[in-house]
């Protein structure tokens, strides 16, 4: 099952509409603390986000820029003696402060795919074994049920001779293989959001495409909402109907895909965008951001960018915090968008 990945943002799908009632995720104000080594430290602040019903919302930005966090606390899936302020609501329930079996109950619509498949499935469990596991333990399926189902899943994401496959080990599988069975993992539990860190980052570019043109078409035929978090901007514009922007723990910029890559508001999102290789206009040297990312921990109550920022004025850093400001249909953190307007746009391109 090969297929061609989208070229342009895809249609939005969601059962529900922006606007048209409470989205699926709803995050807001969040702030994550983690104990490194004793020590108290900030690694996401002031995160808003939302994720409609059938929407796919993309996360880029830096290693460290706290994408991957952002998708754990959102699961529930943080070390211990983290600490957490605001409010993470999936379905209209408040995920934070839930344990135990309200935490398990409140998780079942959610699947997650992670960056490396072979850090995830045990290894000396065969594949039918880790696929049937859930829907024998939970959904409380018969034994040849679940492996019917299993079977039938793995053909949908373009694995053939699924009999065999089930008898095997993840050693025995290849890394592209291994990901499409954690994706046939993650649609077996019949989730209304998938939380996807980096699913195609260890996979050579063809397995990439096709990996995601699974996804892409099972999420459609599903309906099923996505958070899909990547380095790569063209990719996230490909597959998502909107992308989130992400530095420091923040979010800087949220809009449409197709207009965040043409018309950014925030200067990191224009200096991302110009960072990426052009095929149709190739250069001696890529273009890069001055100076190195920071976290959360590291950042200025003003503008966390300021540091980095070509456009940098005074007033950036004697404003205080930077709220993020909505304005049709986007959202962005920067004093001088209005203004920097059609130089950004220049920038990224």
């Amino acid at each position: 099952m090969t297929k061609a990945l989208p070229t342009t943002a895809p249609r939005s799908t969601a059962s529900a509409p922006p606007g048209s009632g409470a989205p699926l995720v709803a995050v807001e104000d969040l702030n994550l603390t983690l104990d490194v080594a004793g020590q108290k430290r900030l690694v996401l602040r002031d995160v808003s986000l939302t994720i409609e019903r059938g929407e796919a919302l993309a996360l880029v930005g830096e290693s460290g820029a706290g994408k991957s966090m952002t998708a754990r606390t959102i699961a529930q899936l943080l070390p211990d003696r983290a600490t957490t302020t605001g409010s993470v609501r999936f379905e209209g329930r408040e995920m934070l402060g839930l344990r135990g079996e309200p935490l398990r109950r409140a998780r079942g619509g959610m699947s997650v795919i992670f960056q490396d498949p072979r850090a995830y499935i045990n290894p000396v469990r065969r594949i039918g074994d880790f696929l049937t596991e859930q829907l024998r333990t939970v959904a409380r399926v018969d034994r040849h049920a679940a492996t019917r189902r299993a079977q039938q899943m793995l053909s949908e994401v373009g694995i053939t001779d699924t009999a065999c496959r089930m008898r095997q080990y993840p050693g025995d599988l290849s890394g592209g293989m291994l990901q499409r069975v954690m994706i046939a993992s993650a649609l077996l539990a019949d989730p209304k959001l998938i939380l996807a860190d980096e699913p195609t980052t260890a996979l050579d570019v063809t397995t990439q495409s096709e990996v995601m043109a699974i996804l892409d078409e099972l999420r459609h035929d599903a309906g099923v909402a996505l958070l899909f978090i990547t380095h790569d901007l063209d990719l996230a514009a490909a597959v998502c109907d909107r992308t989130a922007v992400m530095y420091a723990g923040q979010i800087v910029e949220t809009q449409q895909s197709a207009g965040l890559h043409h018309h950014p508001r925030h200067p990191y999102t224009a200096a991302l965008a110009a960072a990426r290789p052009h095929w149709e206009r190739p250069r001696p040297r890529l273009d890069s951001i001055a100076g190195r990312p920071i976290g959360a921990w590291e950042a200025a109550e003003t503008c966390a960018f300021a540091d980095r920022c070509p456009h940098r004025m005074a007033r950036c850093t004697e404003s205080g915090s930077v709220p993020l400001t909505h304005e049709s249909g986007r959202a962005v953190r920067c004093v001088r968008s209005d203004e920097l307007g059609s130089l950004l746009q220049g920038d990224s391109e």
